[in-house]
């Protein structure tokens, strides 16, 4: 659990802020006194500081101070009976007394959970993992892209393609723009997913595979888009080819069942999501692809 340090010289006003701290969250380090307060706690994993200004030895300024200077940095709450400062060695301050929902929404924007933590930690792991496979890009073949050898055949393309769109694919992202690495997040999914869909372009296309082959015999790693007229087009995945609602549900079922290399329930799927659509060609295709 979660340690923070509530710092408050009235007793009274100190069990008031332990009572209103969100339950079962954190495991609070009280004290009434500021004076070596910040070398006791110097080697706890603090997530957060709570300091009234009133301290029993009207250390509180000095106490704050001190936080402010551990590394790594500690986020600090800042509560007074008068009007709050604007500024100073804290990083918010409120005026205390106030409703428990007030200050536990504070508090909550001021800590990350483990579980919040845990997922940015996920998150930016992806996002250096996408930052490598650009870097190794130019590199690469259109096969090598697809995480192939050279001169795969067709099948071993759709499945690799369909799996790799169940990660790769640009709108599983788009939800997190408006987070500040949720936007870079997604600008490299978005550039990686373009180099995916133009490799896979050409070497699911018979004629262009049949060029992209005479290229690779002269060391070429990549076909002119302009003769290939694919810079902006690309595959989509197998659920955007979707016209309802429920052939999608079927579609992205049949893809989930593709990447985990359930070829059987995959054609399940599609055949009903063909149901559902019934003049979809590209259903037709994808179909007539598995059985083939």
């Amino acid at each position: 659990m979660n340690e923070i340090l509530v710092a408050c010289g009235d007793v009274a006003l100190l069990k008031n802020i332990l009572g209103q701290l969100p339950p079962n969250t954190f495991k609070p380090i009280a004290t009434k006194n500021g004076g070596g307060t910040a070398q006791k706690v110097a080697n706890r994993a603090l997530v957060l500081a709570i300091v009234h200004a009133e301290l029993a030895d009207q250390k509180a300024g000095e106490l704050l101070k001190e936080l402010k200077a551990q590394q790594p940095a500690l986020p600090i709450l800042l509560l007074t009976s008068s009007n709050p400062p604007s500024n100073g060695p804290f990083d918010r301050a409120l005026r205390y007394p106030l409703p428990g929902p007030v200050l536990r929404n504070a508090i909550k924007g001021m800590v990350k959970t483990e579980e919040e933590a845990e997922d940015l930690d996920r998150w930016k792991a992806f996002y250096n993992d996408v930052k490598k496979r650009l870097a190794r890009a130019p590199k690469q073949s259109y096969y090598e892209l697809l995480g192939l050898q050279n001169g795969a055949p067709h099948h071993e393309l759709v499945k690799a393609f369909d799996k790799l769109s169940l990660h790769f694919h640009p709108d599983r992202y788009t939800q997190y723009q408006n987070k500040k690495w949720g936007k870079a997040l997604y600008q490299k999914v978005n550039a990686y997913y373009k180099l995916l869909t133009q490799a896979y372009g050409v070497v699911s296309d018979r004629r262009l595979r049949s060029l992209y082959e005479n290229a690779l015999s002269r060391g070429e790693l990549r076909l002119d888009p302009e003769e290939t007229n694919i810079a902006d087009r690309g595959p989509r995945s197998i659920a955007e080819s979707a016209t309802t609602n429920k052939g999608r549900r079927f579609l992205k079922m049949a893809q989930t069942e593709l990447a985990k290399g359930n070829q059987q329930a995959a054609l399940r799927n599609l055949q009903f999501a063909l149901s559902m659509e019934p003049d979809n060609r590209a259903i037709e295709k994808k179909i007539e692809e598995l059985k083939g």
